[in-house]
């Protein structure tokens, strides 16, 4: 399995498009909102003070204190102190 880490939305836009790449690690700057749809089969996690949004049928794990903006048929699971907004 590989792992890429992510900080930025152009990084997150380079992994999903990289098929080599299995699971995409998110440790963005608090505040600093990701936006994924499901292009792609990778496992995205969300750690520390990540803020990402969902949409479409993308599935996101948080963990820590991330924060998950959940949109359309996405899925989020939620761990430790982490933070779900579903719509």
């Amino acid at each position: 399995m590989t792992t890429r880490h992510v900080k930025t939305q152009a990084e997150l836009d380079q992994a999903l498009a990289d098929r080599a790449c299995t699971e995409i690690a998110i440790d963005s700057p608090w505040g600093c909102w990701l936006s994924l749809a499901s292009r792609s089969s990778a496992t995205v996690r969300a750690y520390g003070s990540a803020t990402v949004e969902a949409h479409d049928s993308a599935t996101v794990r948080a963990y820590g204190s991330a924060t998950v903006r959940a949109y359309g048929s996405a899925t989020v699971e939620a761990y430790g102190s982490a933070t779900v907004r579903a719509y």
